[in-house]
């Protein structure tokens, strides 16, 4: 990603600040994370303020670099940078990953794409080739598959019991709670727990 170095060192700490997190730390550094969290909880433990700074500091060029690329991925400068629209973005058509890579010509010296090596798009999670889709269509396909499932399924999902809720309007408050606790999901969280159960 070509970006400005003043730009992305203000993506780097607006990104820091607002959205570093567990989950984000597994974003960048997937299997790799449990590591990097507990070093980053060790720049905490010195206090909040410089932990930004030290934690970056211990990194090498590589992982400062996927640090860096996710910054730069959500922030431009001081503003959050708009994410496409669900129907924009490809997943694995499935798991639903976005970890999905094609293979590219690009120029060595300007880093200026061309075009693609072949149409084989390699699915990280899946660690094989497979097909795309958008992630709205994937978003649809989880939805239905919700919806699809029976209060026994929705008792076991969710952890809740008809038992709890009152009988009148024939169950539709735990159909309701039900419904709240899985829109409450992130994608993410609805892709674990579609997987898990499929």
């Amino acid at each position: 990603m070509k970006y400005q170095a003043e730009n992305a060192v203000s993506s780097f700490f607006y990104y820091m600040w607002n959205a570093w997190s567990e989950e984000e730390c597994r974003t960048v550094f997937k299997e790799m994370y449990p590591h990097f969290w507990e070093k980053w909880s060790l720049m905490t433990d010195k206090g909040v303020f410089g932990a930004s700074e030290r934690f970056y500091a211990e990194l090498t060029d590589h992982y400062r670099e996927k640090l860096v690329e996710r910054a730069v991925s959500l922030y431009d400068g001081k503003a959050r940078r708009k994410l496409p629209d669900d129907s924009r973005i490809r997943v694995c058509s499935d798991c639903g990953s976005a970890e999905i890579e094609i293979q590219a010509w690009v120029d060595v010296n300007t880093n200026e794409y061309h075009s693609d090596v072949d149409d084989d798009i390699w699915c990280s999670r899946c660690a094989d080739n497979v097909e795309t889709c958008s992630r709205q269509s994937f978003l649809e396909k989880m939805q239905e598959w919700w919806k699809s499932n029976n209060t026994e399924a929705l008792e076991y999902l969710t952890g809740l019991k008809t038992s709890d809720f009152p009988s009148a309007n024939s169950g539709q408050t735990f159909a309701e709670a039900a419904d709240e606790w899985w829109n409450g999901k992130s994608y993410d969280g609805k892709r674990d727990i579609y997987l898990a159960n499929n």
